[in-house]
């Protein structure tokens, strides 16, 4: 009989990275965030303790006793995390240089010392590489702590998810005969927004679903109803608008030119964002229908379950919802956790 992992996951969230690893075999029993609002959303779904703390309030003794009244001594431990992202990102325009987010890594290296559980995961944004400082900080850690680490950049939509979305994830193990590597990791075949989210009740920007509380789309303003009824279905881009629709921003070289785009059936979704239910972020209308995606959308790109609960208000949902590591990529890293203890 193969041991089991009990894991802990830092920065949980909506419960993400934690319902794909259990969903792959290991019992994530714990899950730490200081953002309280996340705290019914995770608990609910994933059936797991939600530590209300910002890992720089936590010592690693306190992880240690943790482990310590949930593990069993035959038992391996594991420690995840993922870093809030926006101070690597190149998406984020407003990046600064003390932002405070940077530390989060030190702060997650600091457990991992001191705690020394059998595996790590760590899941970060693609543009992280060892020139960053703190990531490089990170892995010498592990290094000079006997860890064997591999780390790779994995685009959600090879591992069933309706979404093109590239994180880098590292894995690492200080079990000295152990046959972690991303080589064990398993493709899928790709799916299309099509499959996840055609069947849904259609619904318009100011009527949710009956059947569904999460099926709501914000409400659109009398202009953005009006770009969105000129942009062409089935991936249609504001490049047809005629003149008076355009805002001035839109002149700019900088400006994203998917911002009020549709999405296409055919294709994966794009990245869902924090703010992938206000239309004007990103491409983020719906193929068909004049409105943004609904929370419920979000979520089924997100790979989420169809019936996984979200708690709080539109803005806080779609903040868990975005911020989230898609499920079914979690669950394709949880198996090469289980698939190396054979």
């Amino acid at each position: 009989m193969l041991k089991k992992i009990k894991a802990i996951d830092f920065f949980c969230g909506a419960g993400g990275m934690t319902k794909g690893l259990q969903l792959a075999g290991i019992d994530v029993f714990a899950g730490v965030d200081y953002d309280k609002t996340c705290k019914n959303t995770y608990q609910k779904n994933t059936h797991a303790l939600f530590i209300n703390k910002s890992i720089i309030d936590i010592k690693a003794k306190e992880i240690k006793q943790i482990f310590k009244e949930y593990v069993l001594k035959n038992e391996y431990t594991m420690i995840t995390g993922c870093a809030p992202c926006q101070p690597y990102s190149s998406i984020n325009t407003r990046k600064k240089i003390d932002d405070h987010r940077k530390t989060l890594l030190d702060e997650f290296a600091r457990i991992i010392k001191g705690v020394k559980p059998h595996f790590v995961l760590m899941e970060n944004v693609s543009g992280l590489t060892e020139k960053n400082e703190y990531f490089s900080k990170f892995i010498n850690m592990l290094s000079t702590n006997n860890y064997k680490y591999e780390y790779k950049i994995l685009n959600a939509k090879d591992y069933g998810v309706a979404q093109n979305r590239k994180r880098l994830f590292l894995i690492a193990t200080r079990l000295k005969n152990n046959k972690l590597s991303f080589l064990k990791i398993k493709k899928t075949k790709e799916i299309t927004l099509k499959d996840v989210i055609y069947n849904l009740e259609p619904i318009t920007h100011e009527t949710p679903s009956a059947i569904d509380y999460l099926h709501r789309s914000l409400r659109l303003n009398d202009i953005n109803l009006k770009r969105i009824q000129a942009t062409r279905h089935n991936g249609g881009t504001r490049a047809g608008w005629h003149d008076s629709l355009r805002a001035k921003s839109h002149a700019k070289k900088n400006v994203f030119k998917d911002n009020y785009g549709r999405l296409s059936w055919d294709k994966p979704s794009s990245t869902i964002t924090t703010k992938f239910n206000q239309y004007y972020s990103g491409r983020f209308g719906h193929p068909e229908q004049d409105r943004a995606l609904s929370l419920r959308e979000g979520a089924l790109i997100q790979s989420f379950p169809e019936d996984y609960m979200f708690f709080g208000t539109d803005y806080q949902i779609a903040r868990q919802i975005g911020n989230a590591v898609p499920v079914n990529l979690s669950k394709a890293i949880g198996e090469i956790f289980i698939n190396s203890l054979d």
